[in-house]
């Protein structure tokens, strides 16, 4: 009898599975750790050059107010956690935008391994690399607002639901609920949309009363809050200040949630028709939002697009589905036009110089100029905390510090005329 030196020690086939998982696992963690590391460099690049815009301004008064006087705003969580990370990191442009900027990482890293349960491997992988190189992401990474937060929670809520659709559990369905009850307590209206979403995603009518349960649960236990919200918002919030849809506003929404200037709704497209698995629930998280925001117009203007990206993961997840079924020359194709488009669209992103907002307006510069000339009155009152923000300090001198969207208003003779954007003037009368 001979032995074959040449055969290795026989390994036990669960012992091969287990090691064949974990090495699945620590790819998938290195696919999420590149993920996030993509988001987090575009979101540091040119962080603390802009100046804030009127809504950030809005985020550093919250750390000037009581935590009681928060509880009625429309990101009350996000404020009351902003107060204590101020105190710790400061109020700097870097330090307000920075957590936007953690939490756009976060729902990257997240999308990984949600997308490769959901669709498979590798898709979830390639999915939060598009996410984390959608220049609309990046935009609102690089934001004090909660937006990338509120994104966030959209990828961990429909996780949840995922879950709670596959499990008939009270415990399953509680762990929705709560997500649910963390999401319109940071931003209500985007809660209710990603909501409507799963329910038409539901599988049955059963699964459908499941998610209608675990909104009127969070609905109710966060009444409260939600009163507050919607007396707020008949005076001078949401349903005032925003305007009609337009199908030009509509088509340019899409481009920007899909990525890629164009590229990415082009690939999302042929992901609707080749991709079979989830299309339900990856269209309806895609496009339930956008209807709901233009169907609701009678009733209260509440398309931003700012408003959807929540949309934004389900995107990613159908380019990432796309490119994965497509094969040879179709593939180099579509990662090369995908990665031109990123290119141009970051290009144009980062394109200014630096010292303007995404407005176009500059207050940091604005208020500078103010007080070098003895101070000055700032016109709407609204966006006089953008200008407290650099220091600026309201005197009658004959300044003012005005901000209007219609260029008209800026029109008539004026002793001194000096702009800092199409938005924002200083002048005198």
């Amino acid at each position: 009898m001979s032995l074959d030196l040449r055969a290795g020690p026989t390994v036990a086939p669960s012992t091969r599975a287990l090691a064949a998982s974990r090495a699945l696992a620590v790819r998938e963690t290195w696919a999420a750790v590149v993920a996030a590391g993509i988001s987090l460099a575009l979101g540091l690049y040119q962080l603390g050059q802009p100046s804030l815009w009127i809504d950030e301004s809005y985020t550093w008064r919250a750390t000037t107010r009581s935590y009681v006087a928060l509880v009625h705003e429309h990101h009350w969580i996000y404020y009351t956690l902003i107060k204590p990370w101020a105190a710790v990191a400061g109020t700097s442009e870097v330090a307000l935008r920075l957590p936007s900027v953690l939490a756009a990482a976060a729902a990257c890293a997240l999308l990984v391994p949600f997308g490769n349960r959901l669709l498979g491997k590798p898709v979830g992988s390639i999915a939060g690399i598009a996410l984390a190189l959608n220049p609309f992401v990046v935009q609102w990474s690089q934001q004090a607002r909660s937006y990338t937060i509120v994104m966030l929670l959209a990828v961990c809520s429909t996780w949840a639901f995922v879950w709670m659709r596959s499990r008939d559990s009270t415990r399953v369905w509680a762990s929705y609920t709560a997500v649910l009850i963390l999401f319109v307590l940071v931003q209500p209206l985007s809660a209710g949309l990603v909501a409507a979403a799963h329910f038409v995603a539901a599988r049955g009518m059963q699964q459908r009363l499941k998610v209608a349960m675990a909104g009127v649960a969070a609905v109710l236990l966060t009444s409260f809050f939600l009163l507050g919200v919607a007396e707020r918002d008949a005076k001078s919030g949401t349903l005032v200040w925003n305007t009609d849809p337009t199908p030009w506003t509509v088509s340019r929404t899409l481009l920007e949630l899909s990525g890629a200037f164009g590229v990415g709704l082009v690939l999302s497209v042929v992901a609707w028709r080749i991709v079979k698995r989830e299309r339900l629930l990856l269209a309806s998280w895609a496009l339930t939002p956008i209807a709901l925001s233009v169907l609701a117009t009678p009733v209260g203007d509440i398309f931003v697009d700012r408003y959807l990206l929540v949309s934004a993961p389900a995107f990613a997840l159908l380019v990432a589905a796309a490119l994965n079924v497509l094969r040879r020359w179709w593939l180099a194709g579509a990662v090369a036009a995908f990665a031109a488009g990123t290119v141009v669209g970051l290009v144009i992103w980062y394109s200014p110089d630096g010292s303007r907002n995404w407005r176009g307006e500059d207050w940091r510069a604005a208020t500078r100029y103010a007080m070098q000339h003895g101070g000055a009155q700032v016109y709407p009152y609204w966006t006089a905390s953008a200008y407290r923000y650099y220091g600026g300090v309201q005197r009658k001198t004959g300044l003012y510090v005005i901000w209007s969207e219609d260029p008209r208003f800026f029109a008539g003779d004026w002793p001194l005329d000096v702009g800092f954007g199409e938005r924002l003037r200083a002048q005198r009368r």
